[in-house]
């Protein structure tokens, strides 16, 4: 497939674009006592002045982001034990007696010095990856017709894993376990094909693969073990047909679940 590159670029590409987060999109959680007025959808002041104090370990949402990032509009997520005082904690904090959405409005400085994300230690993670050098193991054949020579590649490929991520955020590391299917650009020679073709070629392919990636601060290494099916005549004469390879490359998170927004009680 002569287009192959081109729409694995695209691909990545595409993905890029949609891991693209903000602060919108998280959860967040006071770790420490605020009062903070109450203001409209769009950062405008509510008259008169209506403070409310806002608890450590509430949890809320960012709404709206005004003022060129400055400031943050937020809702303070909804408080779901079935007392008395969580019912009134919520026409202060979360909807009004007319059903409409409250909200408050805090600073960047406030939500650095104020708030932090909520992040759990265990989550689910879907990422985008590829891997930079293959390691195709051979089979110690003494028979010159049936021996398979180890080979180092740097196959060209793009796919998406799954997984689940262990964090530490006190040490900033994590590590993930992840599978994953790709498309790979693989390069095939008279030698790797039994001398099937009579000059090198490339060759699409579909890749599974297993494995780890760590992060530490920011980088991340990961570590596969994989298997690439190449379909068609080429496939069925290519010696490494259905072998695993050992793999070395990086991935980047494009989705965290957000989890639930509730507040338990006051």
């Amino acid at each position: 497939m002569k287009n192959l590159p081109v729409l694995l670029v695209f691909v990545l590409i595409s993905i890029t674009s949609f891991s693209q987060t903000e602060i919108r999109e998280n959860r967040h959680v006071f770790i420490f006592d605020i009062s903070l007025n109450q203001c409209q959808f769009d950062g405008c002041k509510i008259t008169p002045v209506i403070s409310r104090v806002i608890e450590r370990g509430w949890k809320f949402r960012v709404r709206n982001v005004v003022d060129d990032g400055k400031n943050y509009v937020i809702q303070i997520s909804e408080f779901t034990s079935k007392t008395p005082e969580t019912k009134i904690q919520n026409a202060l904090t979360f909807k009004n007696s007319n059903f409409e959405n409250i909200y408050f409005k805090l600073s960047e400085i406030e939500y650095k010095a104020f708030a932090e994300e909520l992040k759990r230690r265990g989550s689910f993670v879907v990422g985008a990856s590829t891997t930079l050098v293959k390691i195709r193991p051979g089979n110690g054949s003494d028979n010159e017709d049936d021996v398979i020579y180890s080979e180092f590649g740097n196959d060209f490929n793009i796919g998406l894993t799954a997984g689940w991520r262990i964090t530490d955020y006190e040490e900033s590391k994590s590590v993930s376990v992840v599978g994953g299917i790709s498309l790979s650009s693989i390069k095939v020679t008279p030698q790797t094909t039994r001398n099937f073709i009579d000059s090198e070629a490339t060759q699409s392919a579909i890749t599974f693969s297993g494995g780890l990636i760590f992060e530490i601060e920011k980088f991340q290494l990961s570590t596969f073990v994989g298997i690439d099916t190449m379909s068609g005549e080429i496939g069925k004469n290519w010696i490494y047909r259905n072998r695993p390879w050992i793999g070395l490359g990086f991935g980047y998170e494009i989705f965290k679940p957000k989890g639930k927004d509730d507040n338990k009680e006051p």
